[in-house]
């Protein structure tokens, strides 16, 4: 009996050829099925690169200023990082100097006419270190600048220089810095209740080298200088009294 040979026009061959493609599809689409189920994702599937911005860092000497000025005033940051200190050489008389730009001045409100208002709160101005800053939370209250003065001491007082702040412009403050004021204010990052300040020049701007008191306070050079003049009568009157007896 003759051997028969196969070639690769055999029809078995070709079927067997037929039949491994069609495995190889069969496991190549399970294999994609595979990798779409883990979550991969196809490269046309990905859409538009995405661009991240994200926020600047954040400035942590913002509002910063020197703890003193070039002129040896302290800065509001200056005082408050030692507030404890500050505040109890406050309290115990001592005097410093701060140098601030007004941010804002109290301005009574009105109150209409026939109604029954609450009296205004004492004049007092808020101060920051920088000029233009905004919100209160680096600034500073000075409170007690001005007083009312009575009608029968108005001529005692017509020759005195008055405290005169506007908002927008640098001072130099001497005061006590304290958490309560003895007029009511309080403020637990601190206050400062005015004893003088320097006033500006109308004409330069230049800061004038006196010290101006609000007319009407106790410790009002006028009122210090009347008050030692009263006593020194007082005494003069005692001493007479005493040699006639």
């Amino acid at each position: 009996m003759a051997k028969r040979t196969f070639t690769a026009s055999t029809p078995l061959t070709t079927a067997a050829a037929a039949l491994i493609g069609a495995l190889f599809i069969v496991g190549c689409d399970k294999e994609e099925e595979e990798l779409d189920i883990k979550g991969d994702v196809k490269d046309e599937d990905q859409g538009p690169a995405v661009s991240v911005t994200l926020p600047a860092p954040p400035n942590f000497d913002e509002g910063k200023a020197p703890e003193q000025w070039d002129d040896s005033a302290w800065s509001i940051w200056g005082l408050r990082r030692d507030i404890d200190k500050h505040v109890e050489e406050g309290e115990n008389g001592t005097e410093i100097t701060v140098k601030g730009w007004i941010q804002e001045i109290y301005i009574p409100p009105e109150c209409p006419e026939g109604e029954a208002c609450p009296p205004p709160k004492q004049p007092h101005v808020w101060i920051t270190d920088h000029e233009n800053e905004k919100g209160k939370k680096r600034a500073m209250m000075i409170v007690n600048y001005r007083f009312t003065i009575p009608e029968w001491q108005v001529k005692d007082w017509k020759d005195q220089p008055d405290v005169i702040l506007e908002k927008d412009k640098q001072y130099t403050f001497k005061g006590l810095f304290k958490q309560f004021s003895d007029t009511g204010f309080a403020s637990d990052r601190g206050l400062l209740e005015f004893r003088s300040y320097k006033p500006h020049d109308p004409e330069t701007g230049a800061e004038m080298p006196t010290w101006v008191y609000p007319p009407g306070a106790a410790w009002h050079p006028l009122t210090i200088q009347q008050q030692e003049e009263q006593n020194a009568k007082m005494a003069e009157a005692a001493a007479k009294a005493a040699k006639k007896q």
